[in-house]
């Protein structure tokens, strides 16, 4: 962040999310600012943000159970129910479970699982090529494996009748 997060813009800034109808305009100014490398990257991010477009997108991330998610355009972004879900995966699988994480989307569920289960082994799938790209940047630095592909037809065969948590 090179911006100065008490630039004099801020006031600016909330008033022109505050208009295009954002209702935590403060909250969302802040993270804007510290997105942006310099004073016009932040007015193309407010910009694009004022015109709709979701928070996530704009700064390429969602917080998602602690995790801090990568989002890319044309990916769902993680919604806040669904970490009642994995929630549940969490407190119901063993270490070193196997896991799936199908129509993963961003791989948010099962980049929680490899960080919250000890030694899980996650596969998670997608049939829609931006999200496997954004899955694999969430989920294979931590250990698990992406694959492309409809339901569980990429899925390694190994994997028949082994999976002990399936998250969709």
């Amino acid at each position: 962040m090179s911006l100065d997060p008490t630039v004099s813009l801020r006031p600016t800034i909330v008033s022109r999310l505050r208009a295009a109808g954002c209702v935590f305009a403060e909250d969302e100014a802040e993270l804007l600012i510290e997105a942006a490398r310099d004073a016009a990257e932040l007015d193309v991010l407010v910009e694009r943000r004022a015109g709709g477009l979701p928070l996530e997108h704009v700064v390429g991330w969602a917080d998602f159970a602690g995790l801090r998610i990568a989002v890319d355009p044309g990916v769902f972004v993680p919604r806040r129910r669904t970490e009642f879900l994995v929630e549940r995966a969490v407190a119901l699988a063993a270490p070193g479970a196997l896991c799936v994480d199908l129509c993963c989307g961003s791989g948010a569920a099962g980049a929680v699982l490899l960080s919250a289960v000890p030694d899980a082994r996650v596969h998670a799938a997608d049939i829609e090529p931006a999200a496997v790209r954004c899955a694999r940047r969430n989920v294979e630095p931590r250990g698990g494996r992406v694959h492309e592909g409809d339901l569980f037809a990429p899925l390694p065969d190994e994997l028949r009748g082994r999976v002990e948590i399936l998250v969709a």
